[in-house]
């Protein structure tokens, strides 16, 4: 199936999440009873679910705060404000995976509109985009913040389908989502009628683990591998 006909890519699998999160989870995988990066994840995962489902319209710093408060209780860790507060706030120093900037510079040059859709707050994001536009601007940015909702809520494609008509004048046919996050990305695109590339990065576990019969349209085992994909069907 050719990836030619796409001409907006709708991104949320640029940043290492997982790995930003266990650097700054130190205070509490530095106790003796701390649990595996599994585990961890098994825990933390829906407790962030949860709280961005209830409180759709705070800060994503504020809330992995509350995050990081909840699951060290959970996990009978001990924790305090200072701690939740810092990782809350460490969003911006989350690494880029390695191949991302590279790979979307490469898909701008190919004519690609870039939109980010993303569970950020816009400040937050700021740090990710510097990290991430080298020779090249996203298109549009979409957050959480700007939405008013975190995905998976069908609220946010809704918003990113509405916008790109408007913004660009294309059509739902026109985007592709890019994501890694079954759970977040692929399942409520495909609840839209989006169709999907699965970004199969190496380890991740939150969003993908539990969603192994979420079958995307496209896999790729590397955003490079995705962009050279997207290149050769182009020319």
């Amino acid at each position: 199936m050719s990836l030619a006909p796409y001409k907006v890519l709708l991104f949320d699998c640029y940043g290492d999440w997982e790995t930003g999160m266990l650097e700054n989870l130190q205070p509490l995988l530095s106790q003796p009873s701390a649990p595996n990066r599994e585990k961890l994840f098994e825990v933390l995962g829906p407790i962030e679910n949860r709280i961005q489902a209830e409180t759709p319209k705070m800060l994503y710093s504020e809330l992995l705060a509350k995050v990081y408060a909840e699951t060290a209780e959970k996990l009978s860790l001990k924790s305090d404000d200072a701690q939740a507060k810092a990782f809350g706030n460490s969003i911006p120093s989350w690494p880029a995976f390695p191949d991302s900037a590279e790979a979307l510079k490469k898909l701008s040059d190919a004519g690609m509109k870039l939109v980010i859709l993303s569970n950020v707050d816009n400040k937050s994001f700021d740090g990710s985009k510097q990290k991430l536009e080298k020779g090249f601007t996203f298109d549009a940015i979409y957050t959480a913040e700007k939405i008013g909702s975190y995905k998976p809520s069908l609220r946010n494609f809704d918003y990113a389908i509405e916008n790109i008509k408007k913004d660009f004048n294309l059509e739902k046919e026109d985007i592709l989502i890019v994501a890694n996050s079954k759970f977040h990305d692929i399942q409520p695109g495909h609840k839209k009628d989006l169709k999907s590339a699965w970004i199969d990065r190496e380890r991740a576990f939150m969003g993908v683990s539990a969603y192994k019969d979420i079958i995307p349209d496209y896999q790729f085992g590397s955003m490079m591998e995705f962009a050279d994909a997207i290149v050769k069907d182009k020319s």
